[in-house]
């Protein structure tokens, strides 16, 4: 069942986002004398939505890696198969993003800052037995990371004034709220199974 939310979530958001998209941003208004007119292609970023894409990059890195390794560290199904469908969700926002950078003439950066890494090596140094805790600890606190960004960075931007990159983020605030509610709950499950 739960499994069935997280793909209809991510089915969902990628509707939303594909939607968004089409119409190859162009938009159509109309001019004072109401006759349409259409919009050129959104072109331009504020510094805020560079930092917050340079954000979501990272971030997406830092999950696909915490996903791989839990496919192959993983002692429960759940950290295993959650890591996978992370590692495939979070690949896919980064090709978005990528494309989304491009239109917009910015470079996504390819390495971790350095507290991601050491992020990393924690839950990639954890003894064997205590994976699945670092795991959920790791990925529940980077997800709530992400969410906080997102909503600072998103909470003065009017729907009126919505470019290709908000409405990308907005969908993507949404579907990590989803990603980080499934994984408190394995976590509270991993958590509940060990202390018996």
């Amino acid at each position: 069942m739960k499994k069935l939310m997280m793909i209809g979530c991510c089915l969902a958001g990628t509707l939303a986002f594909t939607s968004c998209g089409s119409g190859e941003g162009n938009t159509e208004a109309t001019n004072q004398t109401g006759t349409p007119t259409v919009a050129g292609v959104d072109s331009t970023i504020t510094d805020e939505n560079k930092e917050l894409l340079a954000f979501a990059a990272r971030n997406n890195m830092l999950q696909i890696e915490l996903g791989r390794m839990a496919t192959t560290k993983g002692n429960s199904e759940n950290a295993r198969t959650y890591g996978q469908q992370l590692t495939d969700w979070y690949t896919t926002k980064q090709q978005e993003l990528q494309e989304l950078a491009q239109q917009y003439g910015v470079n996504v950066p390819q390495q971790l800052e350095s507290d991601q890494q050491e992020h990393l090596e924690e839950a990639r140094n954890a003894d064997a037995n205590e994976f699945d805790k670092e795991y959920w600890e790791s990925v529940t606190k980077a997800q709530q990371d992400a969410i906080d960004q997102f909503e600072s960075n998103l909470n003065d931007v009017e729907e009126a004034d919505a470019t290709a990159f908000t409405l990308w983020a907005r969908n993507t605030s949404k579907e990590l709220r989803a990603q980080m509610e499934q994984a408190k709950a394995y976590q509270l499950e991993h958590n509940n199974n060990n202390s018996i």
